[in-house]
């Protein structure tokens, strides 16, 4: 049966700051998120020590010489005194302009220099954001040699302003499978854009998923296999080569094939097309293996004022066969729905939790006091924890099995808003701790039939007036917040940076749309957002329901 609704249409810089950049050619950004800096890549030739200059100006001299990776910072190299040891690729610290400031010692043998860091990139390209006012001091001692100052002692690392680092670091996505090997999970890292493609296929061979992340993915690549030569190649027709040791030879056609996916992945987001591991120059046979989508149904689910639930349509609501029923008998006040739409995880407008099965079944799962919207898994089993009791977190089967889920979100006091991501290794919080609403991501980790938080990787220390929160996509994380009553949409990068825009007025139910962000506002009016414009879509809507994907 179609059911009628009344359908109404709508019409609704990064500045760069550092020292001079040549630009050489513009880049790929494959999603959002991480990816989502418009600023063109800039190839920084930063200036070698001047004659005569003092220790400060030779150690900010280094300092900005840091934006400048070529032949493996050799410009900055050229600071330091002979024999110095200092290892560029150790961190990455990312401030502010405005806050640094450089101090010399009266006898010029030392100088310190404080930061205000924003950001932070580890060894392995991982980065995270700093808490709020989070200061340091670096300490550089100097000598003069051949009449100039020169260092002998610097902190291994770089440091970057926070308007040049995008421009000299490139963001590229480690590709791992979920345990099942059916879905791709992204595990975002940041690389000097002229060495992006080597580490990434470095990070993947020889390295490890982020600390928060691992537990929760798994990798085709055994752990005593490593790349050989630490480097990828482009064969004579274009084909960027991988080069592995004879003992890639004995693995199996299915582990080769899941390793060919993984590179050709994690290689695509670094501009690589053409991928092939090879041993001592031969090719390997394998190619990719299929892989689930995790985008969502373009259609999206409501359910409207007068109590229908389905897929909109145009201007109808079209009813699930057999789900829409038991999801009407519920009264829900937030929905959720399994990726093939067998399932339906609901709150009540009573605030309990319970299931809607598309054979007409409903259960009561959960009823206690306080309990926020749930989400659902790649298992098929429903999430649910009240607000002021983060650690006592259920995953309960369809049919209402229990079972507790450890490690969930220690310290908190208070969750306010989840949801686990479309490939199932990751949840996603806006939490409370110390007073302070903070957006927090954990691996999903299941051993033996236990299911487990891996520790929690903060996406934004400090998110005041947060409320709602949704995956948009692998590697981006949107929330609402509402702050003197401006709306505000937060698309936070998992392993990246973010932005921010405005939502409409008195927004407040988020979910991803199949390429685009759908919101709700308290008047029942749902809006979609493409590029950087909200337009109308319906009105009488009561519930805009989270997909965790489709089939189709």
């Amino acid at each position: 049966m179609r059911r009628a609704l009344a359908l109404v249409s709508l019409a609704l810089v990064l500045a760069l700051a550092a020292c001079t950049g040549l630009p050489t050619t513009g880049y790929v950004n494959p999603g959002r998120g991480p990816q989502s800096d418009d600023t063109q890549a800039f190839a920084f030739v930063p200036d070698g020590p001047q004659d005569d200059a003092t220790p400060t100006e030779i150690v900010e001299g280094f300092l900005r010489a840091g934006s400048g990776p070529a032949d493996d910072w050799a410009t900055a190299k050229l600071f330091l005194a002979a024999g110095t040891q200092w290892d560029p690729r150790a961190r990455v610290t990312i401030d502010r302009l405005a806050d640094r400031r450089a101090t010399a010692a009266a006898d010029g043998t030392s100088v310190a220099v404080s930061v205000m860091a924003t950001a932070g990139v580890d060894a392995d390209g991982a980065y995270a954001p700093a808490a709020s006012g989070t200061a340091e001091t670096l300490s550089f001692t100097l000598a003069r040699i051949d009449d100039q100052w020169r260092i002998t002692a610097a902190p291994d690392g770089v440091v970057l302003y926070e308007e040049v680092f995008p421009t000299v670091y490139q963001p590229a996505s480690i590709a791992y499978f979920d345990p099942t090997y059916s879905f791709i999970v992204p595990d975002v890292r940041w690389f000097p854009r002229a060495l992006v493609a080597s580490r990434v296929a470095t990070a993947l061979v020889d390295g490890q998923p982020s600390t928060w992340l691992a537990g929760a993915v798994a990798s085709a690549f055994p752990d005593e296999l490593s790349l050989v030569g630490r480097s990828v190649t482009l064969s004579q027709n274009g084909v960027a080569q991988v080069q592995l040791p004879r003992a890639a030879l004995s693995l199996d056609r299915t582990r080769l094939d899941r390793m060919q996916t993984q590179l050709a992945r994690s290689l695509a987001t670094a501009g690589i097309s053409d991928v092939q591991m090879t041993v001592e120059g031969t090719p390997i046979t394998a190619t990719e293996v299929p892989v689930r989508v995790t985008r969502v149904d373009p259609s999206p689910a409501v359910l409207t004022s007068i109590g229908l639930f389905g897929s909109l349509t145009g201007d109808t609501v079209e009813p699930i066969d057999g789900l829409s029923d038991a999801v009407e008998s519920l009264a829900p006040s937030s929905i959720e729905l399994e990726a093939d739409r067998s399932l339906a995880a609901i709150r009540t407008q009573q605030g309990s939790v319970a299931s809607a099965l598309a054979d007409g079944r409903t259960f009561l799962l959960d009823d206690r006091p306080g309990l926020i919207a749930p989400s659902i898994d790649a298992e098929g089993a429903i999430w649910s924890v009240p607000a002021a009791a983060p650690t006592q977190m259920r995953a309960i089967t369809a049919e209402g099995v229990p079972r507790d889920v450890g490690n969930a979100w220690p310290d908190a006091a208070e969750i306010t808003a989840m949801q686990i991501s479309r490939d199932g290794t990751r949840i996603a919080a806006v939490v409370t701790v110390s007073g302070v609403r903070e957006v927090w991501v954990a691996g999903i980790q299941r051993t033996n039939g236990d299911i487990d938080l891996g520790p929690p990787h903060v996406l934004s220390f400090s998110q005041p007036g947060a409320f709602d929160l949704a995956w948009l996509d692998d590697t981006t994380i949107g929330v609402l917040s509402s702050v003197d009553g401006v709306s505000t949409l937060h698309e936070l990068g998992v392993g990246g940076r973010g932005t921010d825009s405005v939502a409409p007025e008195g927004t407040r139910t988020l979910a991803a749309g199949s390429t685009s962000v759908r919101v709700l506002d308290d008047q029942g009016r749902l809006f979609s957002r493409r590029g950087s414009s909200w337009t109308l879509v319906a009105s009488g809507i009561r519930v805009l329901a989270a997909q965790q994907g489709t089939t189709s």
